[in-house]
């Protein structure tokens, strides 16, 4: 049955030449678009989610409210770091202090080697951590581990920033760098390069001890007083703990060791914000290169939805308007004995046959636009139409053109008459 099918759609292509190019080129610029938006969307979904404990992380954040509106701060005061650790043993804390635009000059295996001309600026990626962030967050590492950052003026570099700063990330270990031209680290450890879809580009990661013992160079004030959206804490939930619980005991927290005066017209309080919000809450800043509102994916993924129903739409007006000149074969296959059925079924196997060969086409569309979508989408990386969460988008595709297109032609195909249909009395 489904031989015979495939040897009518043919015969139909061939004969409706015009026909059929008009219907799978509509059908293919349609697929092509809804596939671009679909994978534009599912990569701004996708960030962060490499993380094991993905759903149990979240960010220590700061909430001051006024007398005439509330701002928010990704940063909380350096002393909760530790106050937290004490309150609240039972969740792991790790800290990151970010610097952005800093320098790093190159010495090599010299370490008073100043007159290097390799420096570099790093925009972001440039930051301080304590061992217990790599317990909050998993990273592969190539070489060292999590302990190596117990010690002051110890580095870690991933493995870009080490084949850019010594040709050979393999090259880098025990290698020296100067931070901003005052402190001088050595490099203790390499990472994996993490995955670009991530709210915290890694590049250069040097201790917390260093950064401690040098407060000036970076504006680093350990005062209750001060929060600054350079320095944030990160915590890892266990599985039976939940963050509105721990959002509770936060406001005792808060009144324990950073009280709010009653006529300083502010009330300052800190709360959990999941990973998972990160990326897309506007309210607040991130390491990122980017923000991105879940308005404005849920608008793209309502285009990519109007285009396929307006494409579909397009393919059963072409189909309808063609059914007048099928009538006599149809008429035919009913004298012969054929079910109305299996004239439905036929007409559903040939918009299958289409919709089929309009992705094959809009594969190859979507493959030659893909590598500027970063002139419209900040993706940084290239991206591979070819993952199983792609062919899944395909086959559910497939599945529903063919069904939304095909039935209504196949309604009105396989409800002609006979005796009208063979008399060309069809309108």
């Amino acid at each position: 049955m489904f031989k015979n099918y495939l040897k009518i759609a043919l015969r139909n292509v061939r004969r409706h030449k015009a026909f059929s190019v008009i219907n799978i080129a509509g059908l293919a610029i349609g697929i092509a678009s809804c596939l671009l938006l679909f994978t534009v969307v599912r990569y701004e979904l996708s960030y962060d989610t490499f993380q094991p404990n993905y759903k149990q992380i979240y960010r220590v954040v700061t909430q001051v409210k006024f007398e005439d509106g509330i701002t928010y701060n990704p940063g909380i005061p350096v002393p909760a770091l530790n106050a937290l650790r004490l309150d609240f043993p039972q969740i792991i804390t790790g800290s990151m202090f970010s610097s952005f635009g800093s320098q790093v000059t190159v010495n090599g295996a010299d370490a008073t080697n100043d007159q290097t001309d390799k420096k570099f600026i790093e925009e972001i990626g440039f930051s301080f951590c304590d061992p217990q962030f790599f317990q909050v967050f998993h990273y592969d590492w190539m070489v060292g581990s999590p302990t190596v950052l117990n010690e002051p003026n110890n580095t870690i570099l991933t493995q870009k920033l080490g084949n850019k700063y010594f040709g050979d990330w393999r090259k880098a270990m025990g290698k020296y760098l100067k931070l901003d031209n005052k402190i001088l680290v050595k490099v203790a450890g390499i990472l994996k390069d993490p995955p670009l879809n991530s709210d915290f580009p890694l590049g250069i990661v040097t201790s917390y001890k260093t950064l401690q013992a040098n407060a000036e160079a970076y504006t680093y004030l350990d005062s209750w007083k001060s929060t600054s959206s350079d320095f944030q804490a990160f915590v890892l939930l266990p599985k039976n703990v939940l963050a509105d619980n721990i959002n509770q005991q936060l406001l005792t927290f808060n009144n324990k060791y950073n009280p709010t005066h009653p006529k300083s017209g502010r009330l300052t309080s800190i709360f959990l914000q999941p990973l998972s919000d990160i990326h897309f809450d506007k309210r607040f800043s991130n390491n990122g290169d980017h923000i991105t509102s879940k308005t404005t994916l849920l608008t793209l993924s309502l285009i990519g939805l109007f285009i396929i129903l307006m494409a579909c739409i397009n393919f059963i007006n072409l189909s309808t308007a063609q059914a007048v000149g099928r009538s006599k074969e149809i008429g035919i296959r009913k004298l012969l004995g054929g079910f109305r059925s299996q004239l439905f079924g036929q007409v559903i196997g040939e918009t299958a046959f289409i919709v089929i060969a309009s992705v094959i086409l809009a594969l190859g569309i979507a493959l030659l636009v893909l590598p500027f979508i970063s002139n419209v989408a900040l993706i940084h990386e290239p991206l591979n139409l070819f993952n199983w969460q792609t062919i899944s988008f395909l086959f559910i595709l497939i599945i529903t053109i063919s069904l939304l297109a095909g039935t209504y032609p196949a309604f009105i195909l396989s409800g002609f008459k006979p005796a009208l249909a063979l008399k060309n009395k069809i309108t």
